[in-house]
């Protein structure tokens, strides 16, 4: 793929860097993004990465895109992305960071991947599997810390049996599951792909991986205030008593609990900023019965990088040669373990 350019991202440009690549004659930009600390509010040593898997999303071609989504909704769909491509993004967004002169401080931090760009890893699970493979025999070349892989699914059942196990077999790095979750009783509406595979499946598949890791999965839970899809399709509002029934789902001593805010985006949807006093609310009845959970907030939202809002922007700056030249190495050093 090649490197188009990039935006500066946070209100102080100092939260990290959206990249825009072109992929073959693909019209839209694939999306990834470093960010300079992988939590807001925390000075920890770990850049966290967003990966994308797809050029667009798969699930709007069959018809089932989430509806909070801007890739599935918005973006024409081209194709999902080789290992290759998707190893590239992760080598090349840490050698920008280790390169980094206004930022030294990024060289030597430990690194973060997540598949959470664009696209559904579940449908990429053989490319995904491979790129961190490659991309973990790399940052050992290059002397990088690698802290875990996050591998993200919407419940693609066939991709959670061969995660379990190539997390014990295959992968010589830590791989974690995050599962998006959102609802129980609206998840039809708000994420059509649980018409084929329930929500309900895929938690129960999950339920021996702490037993097999030592690793909790992270049970994604977005935060939604009177949710509405501009083709009315979708009408929802994530309260306490939408959540309650995912957590009495769950047991706090094999899942975790991640809670996110809903980033509007003015062509699909509309909805009301989530109430603090409601989120707190909401995390404290879970911490209440248990559960390891955090809110998190998304970073990037003033150049639409946030999640859910990946949807092909052009970038605000256009790659420099000195860039292409480090895209070139990325491709080179990911061809090296290439086999």
């Amino acid at each position: 793929m090649e490197i188009i350019g990039y935006d500066l991202l946070g209100e102080d440009t100092v939260d990290g860097l959206r990249f825009a690549w072109k992929c073959d004659k693909i019209a839209n930009y694939v999306e990834s993004a470093a960010f300079t600390n992988r939590s807001k509010g925390k000075s920890e040593n770990i850049c966290g990465y967003t990966t994308s898997v797809s050029a667009g999303c798969i699930l709007r071609v069959q018809g089932l895109p989430c509806a909070f989504c801007r890739t599935g909704n918005v973006l024409p769909y081209g194709r999902l992305l080789t290992c290759k491509e998707i190893a590239q993004q992760n080598v090349f967004m840490v050698l920008a960071d280790m390169l980094c002169e206004e930022h030294p401080e990024l060289r030597d931090k430990e690194r973060e991947f997540a598949y959470m760009g664009q696209g559904e890893p579940g449908f990429s699970y053989a490319q995904v599997r491979m790129a961190i493979e490659i991309t973990n025999q790399v940052m050992r070349e290059l002397g990088q810390k690698v802290c875990r892989h996050i591998f993200a699914t919407c419940g693609i059942l066939e991709s959670i049996k061969c995660y379990k196990d190539d997390v014990e077999n295959y992968f010589t790095e830590k791989v974690t599951l995050h599962l998006s979750v959102h609802s129980l009783y609206g998840r039809d509406m708000l994420m059509p792909i649980n018409r084929i595979y329930p929500i309900q499946e895929s938690i129960s598949l999950m339920k021996d991986i702490r037993k097999r890791t030592g690793e909790k999965p992270c049970i994604g839970i977005m935060l939604f205030n009177n949710f509405s899809s501009k083709n009315g399709i979708c009408n929802y509002k994530n309260d306490v008593n939408a959540v309650l029934p995912i957590l009495d789902l769950l047991d706090p001593e094999d899942y975790r609990l991640s809670f996110c805010e809903y980033n509007p985006i003015e062509k699909i949807s509309e909805s009301a900023p989530y109430c603090y006093d409601e989120a707190r609310e909401v995390i404290e009845i879970a911490q209440g019965r248990g559960f390891e959970a955090k809110y998190f907030s998304s970073f990037g939202k003033e150049k639409k990088s946030a999640c859910g809002m990946l949807g092909g922007k052009e970038p605000d700056n256009i790659a420099s040669q000195k860039w292409k030249e480090l895209n070139a190495r990325a491709v080179e050093l990911v061809n090296k373990y290439m086999n």
